[in-house]
């Protein structure tokens, strides 16, 4: 078997990879008829010297491969025809940005395992940078509130190495009181947990934050039971939200008119309710100045209004205007901050790459050598110019 690491042709450039050259080394050992090479690359965050020496090969050309691995979606004039393919496709929402993608991937006859449906047997994700997209997010949060505020200061991640450079900027950091709502109860949120414990901040009770007074900073997490209640009064059920969220309502609105900063890590689709309105927004008494949106979903199919555009590493804020709904320069009086970046993980490529290939190894490798895996075959969205059984439902999207 052999694989093949792509050079990430995403712009603006992605500097991860699925594998870093330790991690292909051992990789190598492990399975001794397995080859590995890797598409030359001057920005990757990894360097072609510490692949070459763990005596991985380079090689422009993977048109040899049996796999190809990626991390961000694929140019169209670089997908090879016939190859099996490993990446983020950003397509299982039909997600209208990827729909010529799709259309590529079956034209080519290309059979795509997307990273984001690899499960266990009970649904459970494998493979995800949830943890670091959580992480980075909510660092940018507090850092985008000091800027706004001009009351502290904090470097970007991406100015760093690894992660852990920032730690003896934490200890110093004296944040003034604040309230932070944090969404989310996944990797994504409690990725956002470990920022928000490292910097000292308080976590209380939701009844505690929208009911008393603080002089510190504080924040509360909440998941779907705090957010949300079924239309007919009945109380939350989670089998029946997730069953069909249509149901419930949101009941958001008492920590707009309380919290600071919004770090949004929750997973939402076009049938779970809004966060909030955008006229809600107009609400001299909607308190919320800074947010994190790291779910990213793009307005007007999205739970927070204010996400009308993704940001970028090299320019993460915006401000958004809820008065002409439009953008304006940040960290104005009349707007809201809003930091949509779509490849949070990206800041600290090193330290998710990692963390990523070391979930490769195993849960993805070992299944690439059996003759039969159902976590491979429920992954794959389309194979031999066709979508599988599974994501039949995309059929309509895929034909545009």
């Amino acid at each position: 078997m052999k694989i093949g690491i792509i050079r990430e042709s995403k712009i603006p450039r992605d500097t991860r990879t699925p594998l870093n050259p330790i991690q292909c080394s051992v990789l190598k050992f492990k399975y001794p008829l397995l080859e590995i090479v890797i598409q030359p690359c001057t920005y990757r965050s990894y360097s072609d010297e510490e692949y070459m020496n763990e005596k991985i090969t380079l090689q422009e050309d993977l048109s040899d491969c049996d796999y190809i691995f990626g991390i961000k979606e694929v140019a169209f004039d670089q997908l090879i025809t016939g190859k099996k393919y490993f990446f983020f496709s950003h397509t299982i929402k039909k997600q209208k940005h990827n729909q010529k993608l799709l259309k590529k991937l079956l034209e080519k006859n290309i059979t795509m395992i997307d990273y984001e449906t690899i499960c266990d047997e009970k649904g459970n994700r494998l493979i995800a940078f949830g943890k670091w997209a959580g992480i980075v997010g909510a660092h940018n949060a507090i850092w985008a509130y000091g800027k706004r505020t001009k009351k502290f200061d904090l470097p970007r991640l991406y100015q760093l190495r690894v992660y852990s450079e920032v730690f003896p900027f934490y200890d110093t950091l004296k944040i003034p009181p604040v309230k932070i709502v944090l969404t989310g109860t996944g990797r994504v949120a409690n990725g956002a947990v470990k920022v928000l414990e490292k910097l000292k901040i308080r976590r209380v009770a939701p009844n505690e934050f929208l009911k008393e007074e603080f002089e510190e900073a504080v924040y509360v997490q909440l998941g779907s039971k705090e957010m949300y209640a079924a239309n007919d009064g009945s109380g939350y059920n989670a089998e029946l939200y997730h069953a069909d969220p249509t149901q419930y309502h949101s009941i958001f609105e008492p920590y707009t008119l309380i919290a600071d900063i919004m770090i949004n890590g929750i997973f939402w689709n076009d049938k779970i309710p809004k966060f909030f309105t955008a006229e809600a927004m107009l609400s001299p008494s909607f308190s919320i100045k800074t947010i994190a949106d790291i779910t990213c979903d793009i307005a007007p199919d999205a739970s927070i209004p204010s996400t009308i555009y993704s940001t970028t590493i090299s320019e993460p804020l915006y401000g958004y205007n809820p008065f002409t709904l439009e953008e304006e320069a940040p960290f104005q009086k009349n707007v809201i901050d809003v930091m949509s970046i779509d490849n949070l993980p990206n800041e600290l490529p090193r330290d998710a790459s990692e963390e990523f290939g070391d979930l490769l190894i195993l849960h993805v490798i070992p299944e690439m050598f059996k003759s039969n895996s159902s976590i491979l075959d429920n992954a794959t969205i389309c194979k031999n110019g066709a979508l599988t059984e599974q994501y039949n439902y995309l059929d309509d999207f895929a034909k545009g």
